[in-house]
């Protein structure tokens, strides 16, 4: 009976999902004698998974600093299983890489030999690094543990009614089915990651609309993924959104196709057409790109918080209370930011300032947040306004602000770019950019202060995804400095045509239009349409079969954040209990042997995107090792149950 194995399904075989098996392996002993059988269920690449798979082309790059990137625990991971270490993304590179530089291609390997720890690392490079480390870690396998690749994907889970079916009690808790057939087993880990949407009812004319007059259409997805090459050379294609998905676009419809930056004599650069690149007429609400990352020749610095402190958080988190975003955590980040960035401008250009550093920041400590005074002593401490930072105007710098015409508005395109590599290249010299980097830093009490309805359901989705993700995220999670310049380069060459703030698209006649409110009398006349920025999590719009089914049949419901005194916000988040994830059905029961984790999490957790980060105690891998310990425990309780002669006759007198 002790032969029976365990039957362990993970679904998804990216980052997270390899990081679950990396962690069942660590914690096997958990099983006891019982061998365990893991099932890794993905028809895209084990380790790296659909998102970060090392095919995709070389030119794409992440955002995430090089030494950073891990998929091992460390000496900070404080998890109940065994902490299995390994080298990171750069120790990867720069040790395995470089002493066995036979085994990689030529592309990797020349990168690794040019990359410093703060380095901005090709998304191939990771995804190589990943499935390195997924290899690695079933050479590990001890000799009770198997891995069963099934490269298919699952379609659906529904718990095992074994005495409806004539089996064991012990075949299983769950059926798991793919494209390819069914597999019973006594637990579920759901690690799927991102998942299209359902178009809704705008998309879906929008779809129509360009089906019926032969004009291209992509979709909300990510960017390798999206079918280009209906993109024709030469036409106008409007591209909607600005982040970084935007610059994953900007780099496969130009260096993807043969294009080629050259670098001029000034630190410029000029780009060079291959003659199949579309015009892309790009804009989005804000009207600007995300902001470019400090170059700091270091790894992202980290500020003092003067305001946000700990003892501040402690009391956010004992408070018994939802809480409100713009009441109880933006004034302290908003203050953090200030303070940081006068203290640098006062460090590298004293004469901005007309009093000593500590009279300024006595004012910040003395006037709440939003007080007219704090704004008027400011203009009076720093004369200039250029030298003044303002929030609001660094969160919309168009608006309030038109254009005569095209013209003008692109002559002011370029010259943000100019300034936001300029100031990206003065690194901690930049006060503004070391404000950046202060307020991406209030993004983090979030990730523990929204858990499971932290914040009203008002505040979160009005707040917090409404606003602040997008703001936090285009200063402080921009791109690597290159891409502006790339930008800029693209915008010279008549490529890249700023579309304003407020961009509009209106299916007209045969052709897409774009307009924007700044921009008077101004239309562009477009063959196509990319909305280039990921679908959210949407649990009850995914277009993932298997969420669906699940949502359908009633094995998992949406998650509802409560708001006291307004309706309930109904999330786009799977609901599951407290660690480790057991998914809640319809009725409000969690169940075990079936856990999610990741994306399909987001809103009742939040930075769910967020990979490990090496020596930061990682959430992410505090949480695969709570569902691996949780899956190994649960079904070996349930053998044992299955298999002693108490849960033999409690079976024969059912």
């Amino acid at each position: 009976m002790a032969d029976t194995p365990l039957r362990i399904a993970v679904v998804g075989a990216g980052p997270r999902g390899a990081s679950v098996v990396e962690r069942l392996i660590a914690n096997h002993e958990l099983a006891g004698p019982r061998p365990v059988q893991i099932l890794l269920m993905d028809p895209h690449p084990f380790g790296s998974g659909r998102i970060w798979s090392g095919d995709q082309p070389h030119h794409l790059l992440m955002n995430t600093l090089c030494a950073d990137a891990t998929h091992f625990t460390d000496d900070t991971v404080a998890c109940e299983g065994r902490l299995v270490t390994g080298p990171t993304l750069y120790e990867w590179a720069t040790t395995v890489v470089a002493a066995e530089p036979a085994g990689h291609e030529p592309e990797i390997v020349d990168e690794a030999g040019r990359l410093q720890p703060w380095s901005h690392p090709s998304r191939k490079l990771l995804g190589r690094y990943l499935e390195w480390c997924h290899a690695q870690d079933l050479t590990r396998l001890p000799d009770s543990m198997s891995l069963t690749p099934v490269p298919e994907e699952v379609i659906a889970v529904r718990p095992l009614d074994t005495e409806a079916e004539g089996l064991e009690e012990d075949a299983g808790s769950y059926r798991v089915s793919t494209t390819g057939g069914s597999w019973l087993v006594d637990a579920v880990v759901l690690a799927t990651g991102h998942s299209d949407l359902r178009a809704g009812p705008r998309q879906a004319q929008l779809e129509e609309h360009a089906r019926r007059h032969g004009l291209f259409h992509g979709p909300p997805a990510n960017p390798i993924d999206q079918d280009l090459d209906g993109v024709a050379a030469g036409e106008k294609l409007a591209v909607r959104g600005l982040g970084m998905n935007f610059f994953d676009y900007m780099s496969l419809l130009t260096t993807g196709r043969g294009g080629r930056f050259t670098e001029t004599g000034d630190g410029g650069l000029v780009y060079e057409p291959s003659g199949r690149e579309p015009v892309m007429v790009a804009g989005s609400r804000r009207g600007v790109p995300y902001r470019a990352k400090g170059a700091f020749g270091t790894m992202t610095p980290t500020f003092e918080r003067r305001y946000l402190t700990d003892e501040h958080l402690e009391l956010l988190a004992g408070a018994g209370r939802q809480l409100d975003f713009m009441t109880d955590l933006w004034p302290y980040v908003a203050k953090d930011t200030l303070w940081t960035y006068y203290s640098v401008l006062a460090a590298t250009r004293p004469e901005a300032l007309t009093v000593e550093l500590d009279e300024l920041v006595s004012h910040l400590d003395d006037h709440e947040w939003g007080d007219p005074g704090l704004t008027r002593a400011l203009a009076d401490m720093v004369p200039e306004e250029a030298d003044r930072l303002d929030l609001e105007q660094l969160d919309r710098p168009l608006r309030g602000r038109t254009f005569a015409d095209q013209a003008e508005l692109t002559a002011w395109w370029r010259a943000d770019l100019a300034h936001d590599y300029a100031q990206s290249q003065l690194g901690y010299g930049s006060a503004l950019k070391c404000a950046s980097v202060a307020l991406g830093a209030g993004r983090a009490p979030i990730r523990n202060l929204a858990r499971y309805g932290g914040f009203t359901g008002t505040s979160y989705s009005r707040h917090i995804e409404g606003w602040f993700r997008g703001f936090g995220g285009a200063l402080a999670s921009g791109p690597p400095a290159r891409r502006i310049l790339e930008l800029g380069a693209l915008v010279d060459a008549g490529l890249v045509i700023p579309a304003g703030p407020d961009m509009r698209v209106e299916a007209r006649e045969d052709h897409f239009v774009v307009t924007s409110p700044a921009v008077a009398g101004t239309e562009h006349r477009c063959q196509g349409l990319l909305e280039a920025h990921l679908p959210p999590a949407d649990a009850a719009h995914s277009g993932n079969p298997l969420i669906r089914q699940l949502v359908d049949e009633g094995h998992a419901r949406p998650y509802v954040i409560p708001d006291p005194g307004a309706p309930d916000f109904v999330s786009g988040a799977l609901e599951v209990g407290p660690q480790p994830y057991a998914l809640v059905n319809s009725e409000g029961q969690e169940q075990a042997g079936l856990y999610a984790i990741g994306v399909p999490l987001e809103s009742i957790h939040w930075g769910t995107q967020l990979g490990p980060l090496a020596r930061t105690n990682s959430r992410f891998l505090r949480d695969t090792d709570a569902v691996a310990r949780a899956a190994l425990t649960h079904g070996k309780a349930r053998h044992d149950l299955a298999r002693t002669p108490v849960g033999q006759a409690a079976r024969h007198h059912a």
